[in-house]
């Protein structure tokens, strides 16, 4: 059924007349004339007694103008609906993002994504990279905040934030106390790193293979903060982002050693499919991720939102 059709079936129902109906359309007259026979070729019905100056509804007609006019409230309140942009109660969405982000770049911004939409239902996947990209790729979450770079033909990516990746030790380790390492020194000690799925893993073994060095790893591990407590009670030493230990560093429980030559850092930034429509609520909370952090500008461009 043919909503076009419906509202000229309602049209002509009221004005009595095909032509009055097709100025108040802004049609013409046959177009009004088809839309009503192909409406009643499709309810296998007549729908109007043509004849004389007016034309009058018929039964069928007058059952049809009922229906007819609730689905048009129902049209106009669904348009209104979307105009305005609403959230129906329960609605919601999936997004992903790294550890690091959720617990430290997006609680602020989450709080007020709440109360400007408080009746969004918002479902936080938290996961390594690869796998928030998987989550993309499979239609399961709008976008993510993931570990950079990422190269992948259907992903989008914009940086939002570069964190450094510092060794960090105990307090009470050797390395505390003389600041500085080399990296021969370092390989010595036991480890803790990300598992190698990881995209802050390979930037660490990437520079280990540059130097010729190969690290005596005792644990892998997927949790940062975990890592950061291993590393805290001294059983082990480990590349942590600085996001992760701040507080840690703060409060004496872990200290930064340099490591000669060495610099590690990583980029965090969302990730979306590419060519992914956003609806309004989802586009907010994307861009107040970029208006807290960087990245807007080049994020309007990839999507084409026009300034």
């Amino acid at each position: 059924m043919n909503l076009y059709h419906l509202r000229y079936f309602l049209s002509v129902a009221q004005t009595g007349s095909f032509s009055q109906a097709a100025r108040e359309m802004h049609v013409t007259q046959p177009t009004v004339s088809s839309g009503i026979a192909e409406l009643e070729k499709t309810m296998g019905v007549r729908l109007f007694n043509r004849g004389g100056k007016r034309v009058v509804l018929t039964m069928e007609g007058r059952t049809l103008v009922n229906y007819a006019m609730q689905i048009q409230d129902l049209v106009e309140e669904v348009e209104d609906h979307l105009q305005r942009r609403d959230v129906l109660p329960g609605e919601g969405f999936q997004f992903g993002a790294i550890d690091a982000a959720v617990t430290y770049l997006l609680p602020d911004i989450l709080k007020d994504y709440r109360r400007a939409y408080p009746s969004v239902s918002l479902s936080a996947q938290v996961a390594p990279s690869r796998y928030l990209v998987d989550d993309l790729l499979m239609n399961r979450s709008e976008f993510a905040v993931i570990s950079l770079p990422y190269d992948h033909p259907r992903v989008e990516t914009v940086s939002i934030y570069r964190d450094s990746m510092p060794l960090v030790v105990g307090a009470f380790h050797p390395f505390a106390a003389q600041k500085n390492a080399t990296l021969q020194e370092v390989v010595q000690e036991p480890l803790i790193l990300f598992h190698t799925d990881s995209i802050s893993r390979k930037i660490v073994d990437e520079r280990f293979a540059e130097a010729g060095v190969s690290p005596g790893v005792v644990m892998e591990m997927r949790s940062p903060e975990a890592m950061r407590k291993l590393v805290e009670v001294g059983v082990g030493i480990s590349f942590l982002p600085l996001l992760t230990v701040q507080e840690s560093l703060n409060a004496g429980a872990l200290k930064v050693v340099d490591v000669a030559g060495v610099a590690f850092s990583r980029e965090i930034g969302v990730a979306w499919r590419r060519g992914r429509y956003f609806s309004a609520a989802i586009r907010y909370l994307i861009e107040a991720i970029f208006e807290a952090y960087q990245g807007l500008e080049v994020w309007e461009k990839k999507v084409g939102i026009a300034k």
